[in-house]
């Protein structure tokens, strides 16, 4: 053998083992900076990704949802690399300065630190990878059964992906949405099948692909109202303008203008229309089509329960039939529900019972689940005998056992709401006027008070929505009656207690009178297009009487409720009355509710002789003069004017009044006396002191100088209370005790002890015109302000801030703030306030206010843990949102709204650049920020 191999062979294995790992070696060491930017690189991107789902784990920590283990798992490994690198790069930092004073590299440190850094780098590169699956909540949480509201339970059903049949559903909706070729999509299925939730989840879809650039949704129902279909549109589109239209043809024309506009701008608009019973004319709602009724411009997806209503009277481009849950779907939303027992040997064979009895339908599984969840093996066993006496397995069948079992078990007086419920004829019954007709009826006896009557409804709706006969609206104290219950529910009252609801197809009542009326207990007119009433309904069972109408010509005959001794609740509303010398109410001895809303009314005097009425409502009626025969209603309990325009309220119409607990006179008299006026031409506020039983007021008093010294407001456990000429440009209210002020700047209205009684019990307080004298809000109340929730201050030249130290006043519930042209406020607080001052504070609106340089010391920043919403418009002083003059860290966990506009002096969000960004804050409102700031 030669040399030379040799010498290659073993310079090929010098090379291998000694050479290169001295080599790359060498390479960790000359290299360790890069090693360093490498790792701060990842630890950027892993930290941003962190920040994101953090958001992610905060919104499902609010609604209450459980984490997932894998997200869980992840989020702590990625805290535990962070950490770890971290402290990393500082041990770095500290070794670059070790070796002679810092002026050469300390080769081992760094060479040790290279070799970690790389190994670091590519977990962390791992778990910033593995971040990408967290897109959604869906992704890292899942509703607990523990804490599912009706809400969730009924109308969220595939909300964390439990159902692969229904995911592809929406997929196909989505696909159909995007074709061109179609602008009408609609799902057909048996009721209770889960097509209003389907709707939710293809709507929550929409609005995370961002597909449309506005989606709007009503719902039709059995009875459609014409109006609410159009508002609940308009609301979507931000057309506020349609609540000045009272027609349906106006607000149509409005309507249809708006969404031709948008189709010019080349906007797309998607309009969901949930629960057609019949065809709807989209020409009488204002959506544009042609006189196929086949929509232009926009379009439509709808339900039905009939595919017909769908194709033949809407011209459905694209329809589906949604289906049962299988089995496997079936078992896995039932055991969500109930909990980890349906797994136990005991419990196992009952629960293919209890499905076996919901045939697939998600309604049923819910009723069925509530009932289950808490019940122990017995209940169960004894539940599920009586359930199995039912011999027919069809499903029409067992839905109508499944209700009836859930109906039985009702008190009788929550039965009988349920029924007015219905009787009520609207998928969303108001819960204001649910409680006035139960009090009509006499359903509430045992309550002492209006306000004991409210907690009794409060309390059976609750009952009603846990056992799923109501469900939970998407308004936060609303709810929605499901059409499997309002059907069996009517099936049982009219068996016991005949009722009828005219629909709008019936168009005519002339077949009524064909019927047997004389079993009826209740009557409703839903908005019907009819052009007269008869002459007479012979119905002498009748307890309630509804008429809704938007035909202003329509009037009540003499004799219509001639025939009608026992009626106790009525509602005319939208009618023309007038004056006859044989009222057509004189025989209603029984009544107790009366509506009169909307109406045109001549007079109103006759009305003083039903003796026994304990609700009166004249909301939006063309009303003069309030005569003095109201105050001879001895037993009336509330008392509705608002918004009547009255001109004249005789003299000792209130005071007599005295069993009166509410009165609602917002926005409707304006003519109020002096109190000392000799002789008195109109009421004078001073009588509200005799009225010993009033506990709830709405009124406006334009003219400050007629409020008495001595009025006795301190009683009022609730109040919306105007004095001055208030604009409607307010926001909008959201307490139960409001006070609004706009005044004359001389005027002393605040420091009357009429008001200041009040003032400490506040949650809404709007103040425009301040006097000269307060140069704080802490300055108004004696009391301070321990309930204030939503403070409104504009206008207002003597107010320099709002909160300042020392004071005994505390925001400790404020949780809005809106400021507007206060050209004297130059800063909100100055920072020796206590911390906790603000501590509840979600919105802060400032405009218009010239001389303020800086919102928030840094001192109370800390202090702001649930701030959501910062917006500062036209401030021309405005140099920062926070003073960071000393310094620290700003993090603003919830914000995400941050609107800057017009703010010609600001640099940054810091008024000195000295504290830095966090990234919770950067990475939550980072892109607004940028987008906001474009002027400057």
């Amino acid at each position: 053998m030669s040399a030379d191999p040799v010498v290659g062979i073993g310079w090929d294995v010098l090379k291998s083992y000694v050479v290169v790992p001295i080599e790359r070696g060498f390479g960790h060491v000359i290299c360790s900076k890069r090693f360093a930017d490498r790792l701060r690189g990842e630890v950027q991107n892993l930290e941003n990704e962190d920040q994101r789902v953090k958001i992610l784990a905060d919104e499902a920590r609010r609604n209450v949802r459980k984490l997932l283990d894998v997200f869980t798992t992840w989020k702590a490994s990625a805290e535990k690399a962070l950490e770890e690198a971290r402290e990393l790069l500082d041990d770095f930092e500290k070794a670059t300065n070790t070796c002679c004073y810092g002026t050469l590299p300390d080769p081992k440190s760094r060479y040790q630190f290279s070799r970690k850094a790389e190994g670091k780098i590519e977990a962390i590169k791992q778990l910033t990878q593995k971040c990408i699956r967290f897109n959604g909540l869906n992704d890292i949480s899942f509703i607990d059964p523990a804490f599912t509201s009706s809400a969730l339970t009924s109308m969220k059903l595939g909300d964390d992906g439990v159902f692969e049949s229904r995911a592809l559903m929406i997929r196909n909706i989505m696909g159909a949405l995007a074709d061109n070729t179609n602008s009408v999509v609609g799902v057909y299925g048996m009721g209770g099948i889960g097509k209003s939730t389907l709707l939710l989840d293809v709507e929550r879809k929409v609005s995370e692909e961002k597909s449309f650039h506005w989606v709007a949704k009503a719902e039709v129902s059995e009875n459609p109202d014409i109006k609410t279909i159009q508002g609940e549109i308009a609301d979507a589109l931000g057309l506020n303008e349609i609540k000045n239209k009272e027609t349906i043809s106006g607000r149509a024309k409005l309507l249809h203008g708006r969404l031709k506009d948008e189709e010019r701008e080349k906007k797309k608009v998607l309009i969901i229309l949930d629960n057609l019973w019949e065809g709807l004319d989209l020409n009488k709602v204002g959506i544009p089509c042609g006189h196929d009724n086949k929509v232009m411009g926009c379009k439509l997806l709808m339900t039905s329960r009939d595919r017909d209503v769908l194709r033949r009277k809407m011209g459905c481009d694209k329809d589906f039939l949604l289906g049962e849950l299988e089995e496997e779907d079936a078992k896995r939303l039932f055991e969500k529900l109930v909990g980890a027992k349906v797994h136990d040997d005991q419990f196992k064979p009952l629960v293919n019972v209890a499905l076996g009895k919901c045939a697939g339908v998600p309604f049923l599984i819910v009723a069925m689940a509530k009932r289950f969840k808490d019940a122990n093996l017995s209940e169960w066993k004894d539940t599920l005998k009586k359930v199995e006496k039912f011999k027919d397995k069809e499903i029409n069948d067992s839905k109508h056992q499944m209700l009836q079992w859930s109906y039985e078990k009702l008190e009788e007086e929550v039965k009988s709401l349920l029924q007015l419920c219905v009787v009520y004829g609207i998928s969303k019954p108001s819960l204001e006027n649910l409680v006035r007709y139960s009090i009509g009826l006499g359903l509430f006896q045992e309550a002492s008070s209006m306000e004991e009557a409210r907690n009794r409804l409060s309390s059976h709706i609750r009952t009603l929505q846990a056992s799923s006969l109501l469900l939970d609206s998407e308004d936060a104290y609303g709810f929605k009656i499901h059409d499997l219950v309002h059907e069996f529910v009517a099936s049982v009252a009219s068996r016991d207690h005949s009722f009828f609801v005219l629909k709008d197809k019936d168009k005519s009542i002339t077949e009524l009178r064909k019927s047997k009326l004389e079993s009826y207990r209740a009557i409703c007119f839903l908005y019907v297009d009819m052009k007269e009433l008869p002459k007479e309904l012979d119905c002498p069972d009748l307890h309630i009487f509804l008429l809704f109408t938007n035909n202003k010509s329509l009037k009540v005959p003499d004799s219509l409720f001639h025939s009608m001794t026992k009626l106790m609740v009525l509602n005319l509303t939208g009618i023309h009355l007038t004056y006859l010398p044989s009222s057509p109410f004189q025989l209603l001895e029984n009544l107790h509710s009366l509506w009169l809303d909307c109406c045109y009314l001549d007079n109103v005097a006759v009305l003083g002789k039903l003796k026994g009425l304990q609700i009166l409502s004249f909301t939006n009626s063309n009303i003069h003069r309030l005569p003095r025969e109201i105050g001879q209603l001895a037993e009336l309990r509330l008392l509705d004017l608002n918004h009547c325009q009255l001109q004249i309220i005789e003299p000792g119409v209130l005071q007599n009044s005295i069993k009166l607990e509410e009165l609602y006179m917002k926005n409707s008299f304006n003519q109020w006396n002096i109190v000392d006026q000799t002789p008195p031409a109109n009421a004078s506020l001073i009588e509200l002191n005799h009225m010993n039983n009033l506990h709830t007021l709405h009124v406006s008093i334009p003219n400050p100088k007629v409020l008495p010294e001595d009025l006795n407001l301190e009683k009022l456990s609730k109040y919306e209370i105007q004095i001055g000429n208030v604009s409607y440009r307010w926001s909008e209210c959201k307490g139960s005790r409001i006070l609004k002020l706009k005044l004359d700047p001389l005027d002393d209205v605040p420091l009357k002890g009429c008001i200041q009684s009040i003032l400490g019990k506040t949650d809404d307080l709007f103040l425009d015109k301040l006097g000269r004298n307060e140069q704080s809000i802490c300055e108004l109340s004696q009391k301070g302000f321990p309930e204030l929730k939503h403070l409104q201050v504009m206008n207002s030249a003597s107010i320099h801030c709002i909160h300042q130290s020392p004071s005994h006043t505390h925001f400790k519930m404020l949780e809005s703030l809106l400021l507007k042209n206060l050209i004297n406020l130059d800063k909100l607080c100055n920072s020796h306030i206590s911390s906790k001052s603000f501590s509840t504070l979600k919105a802060v609106e400032v405009a218009r206010c010239d001389k303020m340089e800086v919102l928030f010391p840094l001192s109370v920043v800390g202090g702001l843990p649930q701030l959501e919403e910062i917006k500062v418009i036209d401030c021309k002083q405005m140099r920062g949102i926070v003073d960071a003059d000393d310094g620290g860290k700003v993090e603003l966990h919830n914000l995400r709204v941050l609107e800057l506009c017009d703010l010609p002096n600001i640099k940054s969000f810091f008024a000195i650049g000295t504290a830095p960004l966090s990234s919770a804050l950067y990475d939550q409102v980072g892109t607004q920020l940028h987008s906001s700031m474009s002027n400057w």
